[in-house]
């Protein structure tokens, strides 16, 4: 038993599906994004988002994050008693942290849109999800082939990453490839 207002409007068998001009109000079941794929990008985009403001605002400054004081080592850091220790971060690597912040944060302000935004777009949000789900699955392996290096650098590994990564970017293709989507009427 639901009030009218909150059954889903751009059901194929009500009279409202074929009128053009309806405008459904927008109700929690409108929204097709499975639970799996709304999870992963939350958990992965709210870790992401957290490291673009401190990039953007104070870079070097570790999260606590398992391994992140290790890996703001490669921000800047300074060789004492053979132990890498954090250093000031110089004015040029401020600007690529900030630069490399503003896109991380871009880019999970974009995801979090397509995956929590309006339920029309049925087709965009498909394209956006296969972008999203290619780039995520290149970054994880250009973090992989890179890991040795930092952790030898650091001594913090990047497999958490790579692994939330991998996690959202197949959630986002198998959304993308597998779930059947239906044009709306015009």
């Amino acid at each position: 038993f639901l009030p009218a207002a909150c059954k889903p409007c751009w059901d194929s068998t009500s009279e409202t599906y074929l009128d053009p001009t309806y405008r459904a109000q927008p109700t929690r079941e409108m929204s097709n994004v499975p639970l799996v794929v709304k999870l992963s990008v939350a958990a992965t985009e709210s870790v992401l988002m957290a490291a673009g403001v401190r990039d953007v605002l104070i870079p070097g400054t570790p999260l606590p994050l398992p391994g992140d004081d290790k890996l703001m080592l490669l921000w800047s850091s300074a060789m004492k008693r053979k132990q890498r220790i954090a250093a000031p971060v110089p004015p040029p690597q401020a600007f690529l942290a900030a630069m490399l912040g503003a896109f991380v944060l871009l880019s999970a302000a974009a995801k979090l849109a397509a995956t929590f935004s309006h339920f029309e777009g049925t087709f965009l949000r498909r394209n956006l999800f296969l972008v999203f789900g290619c780039a995520d699955l290149a970054i994880a392996a250009l973090m992989h082939h890179h890991s040795a290096v930092v952790l030898e650098f650091t001594g913090a590994g990047l497999d958490n990453f790579v692994l939330l990564l991998m996690i959202e970017g197949v959630a986002f293709l198998l959304d993308a490839i597998f779930r059947p989507r239906k044009a709306k009427s015009a």
